[in-house]
């Protein structure tokens, strides 16, 4: 398990949308690269590609997007049924 550091005040976390909308339709590629290090920031490239699957306009223009708990939790999860497949 691994302590995230904690953000400065004012920072907020840019929202990505539900992961269930999005992971399921996300190139294998991209899927590889966010399992790798599920905690690390995610490519500006990676974030456009998730707002374009979700068919939003706008994504945000942050320095960094990473995933919260929750989201790494359901990778967890989505990993282990593949596992079994």
């Amino acid at each position: 398990m691994t302590i995230e550091a904690p953000q400065p005040i004012g920072a907020r976390r840019a929202a990505l949308p539900p992961i269930g909308l999005w992971w399921p339709m996300l190139e294998p590629t991209l899927q590889r690269e966010i399992l790798e290090h599920p905690s690390a920031p995610l490519r500006r490239a990676v974030v456009r590609r998730i707002y374009e699957l979700c068919e939003l306009d706008r994504f945000p223009m942050r320095d960094y997007v990473r995933l919260n708990e929750n989201e790494r939790a359901y990778l967890a999860g989505w990993t282990h049924t593949a596992a079994w497949e």
